[in-house]
């Protein structure tokens, strides 16, 4: 993909959203994340790690820690530490994730496989060609 392309597009919207909103709105959340998972998925740990945990700084103040969105900054926070090499760290961030997800959704969701995924406890899915990001199955 033109990954090049979508970082300027969510540069782009995030700085229109901090202008229109503030930086500490609820409403830079979907930003933040993609912008985040972008920078996980070109390799770019430390730069995702420092967005994400920018959104997680404002889900914490405007929605808490137990909400759907502080749960998907977590995993993807986590995915973060694992690329770093920190896998004690990325495990506590996304069984923390899990532990909210299994607190709103039911065990099949597709963040709770995802997650589940991401801590290597569902390799079946893996061996079926699923992917953490994308679930097929």
């Amino acid at each position: 993909g033109d990954y090049d392309g979508a970082k300027t597009k969510l540069m782009q919207s995030l700085q229109m959203k901090e202008k229109r909103y503030g930086e500490d709105h609820i409403n830079l959340i979907p930003t933040l994340m993609n912008l985040g998972d972008l920078f996980n998925l070109t390799k770019q740990p430390q730069r995702a790690k420092d967005v994400l945990t920018r959104g997680l700084k404002i889900c914490e103040k405007k929605v808490g820690m137990k909400h759907p969105d502080s749960a998907k900054l977590l995993r993807l926070l986590g995915n973060s530490f694992y690329l770093m090499g920190d896998l004690a760290t990325s495990e506590k961030l996304l069984n923390k994730s899990l532990d909210i997800l299994e607190g709103v959704y039911e065990n099949d969701h597709p963040y709770i496989l995802a997650t589940r995924a991401d801590l290597g406890a569902a390799p079946d899915l893996l061996e079926q060609g699923c992917f953490s990001e994308y679930l097929c199955c």
